[in-house]
Order: C-alpha cells, then structure tokens, then sequence
C-alpha cells in the first residue's frame, strides 16, 4: 500500500510529529509537533491553522458532547478549543521536571490513558496513568521505557512500550478500569523498528506505526502475523489516525528528530505529515467523558 502527500496538508516538516487525530465533531485533521510546543489543524477545506502551546504537547483527545479537546502536555492534562486556547488544567500526572507526557487515548468508558516518559528516555522511569472523570490519576502501569500506542477491543487491551518491541495484551475490565497482564501479542523484529502509535481496524487488526521502520504496518494481534506495510518514505513513523468520512482514511505523522545529516539526505520528507486511503474501516475514536 502506497501513501501520498494530500493537497490538505502542508509540506511542512515537523521535529517530532506525534498524535495524528481525526475530530469527528468538526470533520479535522489533528496532530502535533512536540518538540515544536505546537499543535496542528487541517479541515476538509484544506483551512489550516497551528496552536502554539509554548511547553510539550503530545495527546489529543475529543471531549464528549462539547466543542473541547484535552491535550497531555508537558506533566498536566488540560482542556483546549481552538476558540479560547488552553483552559483548565485537569490534572497533573508527575511534578518530576525530567519526564513529560507521551501518548494517549480514550477507552470506551470515556476515560483517558496517557504515559509518561524521561526527557532523554531513560530506562523504567515511564509510567501510564488512567485519568477517571475529574477524579485523581492512577498509575496502571509503572516502570516503562516510552508508553505509546494503546487500544481497546471488548475485554482486551493492546499497549506498547516502544523499547521492549512488543504490543502487550491485558484483559480489561470497562466497568472498572482494572487490566491484567496477558501475553505479547504482537512481537516486532528489530530491523521493521520499534513500535510507536497504534490504531485498530474494524476487523480487530493493529495498524502500528514504526520508529525506524518507514512505514505503518499491519498486524493480528490473535497470531502475532504481519499481514501488511504502508510504505512511508521517511524512516521514523510516529502515529497514525484513521478517519475521514468513510473512516478509510490515514494520516501518518513522521520525525525528524534523531535523524543524522545523512539520513535526512537519504530520506529528505521526513518531518512530514502524510495521507492515504485504505480498503479498510478504521474504528472511531472514544471521547473523554467528566
């Protein structure tokens, strides 16, 4: 599967593009730059706008019946529309001014999952915390590398820690929130690169983005078989999004952070944000809920 660059988005490159997300509500494309501190629009119009944060900003997640957002920034998950910038902050999730927020999503109860990592990525010092309504968050899972993608599938859930290779599954209570280690589901090989966002198909198959990997590729988490690769000129993949109005579209985020002069030479669009159609339906995305 090919990808190509749409006329919706900008040739712009991005240090560290992250968070590719589609906002049904206002039928958008969502993503940001977290090195940049800027977080990135583009409607069906082609309407492009850009959010300047002035501190990390890594997650994206839609509010349930509003016109909101929230956002993981640098150690605090805060309320954002695009009308009135940042708002409220809901909670902080670490004082320690070595780590920031990394990736996060929404389970079908409306809760929001979001990791934490080290500044220089220092081993075990990462944590994924579960932010229940307005209520505290809680640390599900403690002593990570780089907690990334994370998807839910009825009583199953998929997550990654980027450094260990593998899609982890948990079982999943959505009454509770509770989850409890099961298998690796999904184990990577070092020369496709290390895992990093994550999104689902209707079938239930992973669609994974790949650190060093050029390209999204596609997995069954129930045999661990590779089934598929969206081929991405740039070499570090950050995250993907379906959406659109079919729900067959992608938006591929890429870096160029890392990168070597040569390697920038050899692969000159990374930092891009791309675009492609799919012969599969993604699943929708789950909102925040107070």
């Amino acid at each position: 599967m090919q990808i190509f660059q749409s006329e919706l988005f900008s040739k712009a490159s991005y240090e560290l593009g992250e968070s590719a997300f589609w906002w049904p509500e206002r039928a958008t494309w969502c993503w940001v730059d977290i090195l940049g501190y800027a977080l990135y629009m583009v409607d069906k119009e082609g309407h492009a706008q850009k959010f300047d944060m002035g501190e990390y900003v890594s997650t994206i997640v839609p509010v349930e019946g509003s016109n909101e957002l929230m956002l993981g920034l640098k150690a605090r998950v805060a309320s954002f529309t695009p009308e009135q910038g940042l708002g409220r902050t809901l909670a902080v999730l670490d004082n320690n001014p070595s780590l920031r927020c990394n990736d996060g999503k929404c389970d079908p109860a409306g809760r929001l999952w979001i990791g934490t990592m080290h500044l220089i990525t220092q081993a075990g010092t990462g944590s994924l915390y579960c932010l229940d309504q307005t209520r505290p968050p809680v640390i599900k899972v403690a002593q990570l590398d780089v907690p990334n993608g994370i998807v839910w599938q009825d009583d199953k859930m998929y997550f990654i820690d980027s450094h260990t290779g593998r899609v982890q599954e948990f079982a999943y209570d959505v009454h509770t929130g509770n989850i409890d280690w099961r298998r690796n589901a999904v184990v990577i090989p070092r020369e496709l690169g290390l895992p990093d966002g994550m999104a689902m198909d209707e079938e239930g198959m992973l669609w994974i983005a790949q650190w060093g990997g050029c390209g999204v590729y596609r997995w069954n988490p129930v045999t661990g078989e590779l089934l598929a690769k969206i081929e991405v000129p740039a070499l570090h993949v950050s995250s993907c999004s379906f959406g659109g109005a079919d729900m067959q579209e992608m938006i591929i985020t890429t870096a160029r952070e890392g990168l070597t002069a040569e390697q920038l030479e050899q692969y000159p669009l990374s930092g891009s944000v791309f675009h492609a159609k799919l012969p599969v339906k993604g699943l929708p995305v789950n909102h925040f809920r107070y």
